[in-house]
C-alpha cells in the first residue's frame, strides 16, 4: 500500500482532510450544515468534485464536523457510521438550529463498522491503518490511525485541555494513539502537531 498524500479541504476554523493514494480514498470529517457550495469550492482548488470522494468519516457528530453528511450523501459519497455513533447520529438534530438549515441525517446508504472490521475495511481503499474509539471530547469520538504513523483526532484534546470530568477518558484515548505509533496527529483545528 502506498503512503497517503493528505488535502486539507477545511474552511471556517475546522479541518476536513481528504486522504488520497493518489486518488481520493476517505475524507475525514465533513463540513458545517449549509455550506455545501462553500465545501464545493475549496475541493475545486485541487480540482476535485464530490463525486471523486468515495467514502466520508465522521471524527465525531458536532455540527463542524459531520453538519455536511446528509448533503454529501446525496453527492454521492457514501457515510461510515462507527459502532459507537449511532446513538449521537440519533440525537445530532437536537444540536442543531432552525437557521442552520440541517438535514437529518438518514440511515440510507451508510456504511456501518464495527472497529474490529475497520483495518479490512481500510484495505480494500488501499490504506493500511484502522479505526479506533477515542472517547474524551465526546463519547461518540473516533480517530483514524494509519500505519505511516498519522492520526485523524478530530477534536479530542491534549490532556491539559481537558476538564476534570474528560480527563480520565482523554488520558486513555491518548495512550491508545501513542501505543499505535503515532507521528503526526491531524487535529480538527489548529495546527498538524508532532509527537
Amino acid at each position: 500500500m502506498s503512503s497517503a498524500t493528505i488535502l486539507n479541504i477545511g474552511y471556517d476554523s475546522t479541518h476536513y482532510y481528504l486522504i488520497c493514494t493518489p486518488t481520493p480514498k476517505l475524507l475525514v470529517d465533513i463540513g458545517w450544515p449549509n455550506t455545501l457550495p462553500k465545501f464545493a469550492h475549496a475541493l475545486k482548488r485541487y480540482n476535485l468534485q464530490f463525486k471523486d470522494i468515495p467514502y466520508a468519516l465522521a471524527t465525531h457528530y458536532h455540527p463542524d464536523h459531520a453538519g455536511l453528511a446528509e448533503d454529501v450523501k446525496r453527492e454521492g459519497v457514501k457515510l461510515i457510521v462507527m459502532e459507537n455513533q449511532q446513538e449521537a447520529i440519533a440525537n445530532f438534530g437536537t444540536l442543531m438550529k432552525p437557521e442552520n438549515h440541517y438535514l437529518p441525517i438518514t440511515s440510507t446508504g451508510n456504511i456501518q463498522l464495527r472497529f474490529a472490521e475497520s483495518r479490512k475495511f481500510l484495505a480494500g481503499l488501499g490504506l493500511a491503518g484502522e479505526i479506533i474509539a477515542t472517547p474524551g471530547h465526546s463519547d461518540d469520538s473516533v480517530t483514524l490511525v494509519l500505519d505511516e504513523g498519522l492520526a485523524f483526532t478530530g477534536d479530542l484534546h491534549p490532556l491539559a485541555f481537558a476538564t476534570e470530568e474528560q480527563a480520565e477518558k482523554t488520558a486513555a484515548s491518548w495512550d491508545k494513539i501513542r501505543a499505535l505509533g503515532v507521528k503526526s496527529i491531524y487535529p480538527g483545528h489548529g495546527p498538524v502537531q508532532r509527537l
